[in-house]
């Protein structure tokens, strides 16, 4: 059975590493991958007047799926059949969504710079919350 992998990815630096380390170990993963964006629109819900959300949200599902093709094609390039999944959302909360809805067996993800320690215990990250909440094995780079 192949596992079902999921890569959850931004535009940052991090994400841009994490890609070129599953690109550079491709021969021991399935063709067949994950790729997901989350836009997090949580400021949006605290400081969109109502009227507005539905034109914000549809902006920001557009400008997601740009990122998301865009981050897909260096994939798609190295010879991964990735299957693009975007969230409007809060990160955590999101990725954890997926995993439970498309049944993944391994989250690849990377970790920010400078982030860890006494910063994650007090204010979280995507990735504690991640590793903490996800029932399935999570490989960070």
């Amino acid at each position: 059975m192949t596992p079902r992998i999921l890569i959850p990815l931004d535009e940052s630096a991090t994400a841009q590493h994490t890609i070129d380390a599953v690109i550079a170990n491709k021969d021991l993963l399935p063709r067949e991958v994950f790729l997901l964006h989350v836009v997090d629109v949580h400021l949006v819900q605290r400081l969109i007047p109502d009227i507005q959300k539905n034109m914000t949200y549809e902006a920001a599902e557009k400008s997601g799926k740009r990122i998301l093709e865009k981050l897909a094609k260096p994939f798609r390039d190295a010879g991964f059949e990735p299957k693009l999944l975007l969230e409007l959302g809060t990160p955590g909360a999101a990725i954890l969504k997926v995993v439970e809805d498309q049944d993944i067996q391994l989250v690849i993800m990377g970790r920010h710079p400078g982030s860890g320690g006494f910063r994650d215990i007090m204010y979280g990250s995507v990735t504690n919350q991640v590793i903490r909440t996800v029932k399935c094995p999570t490989l960070l780079f």
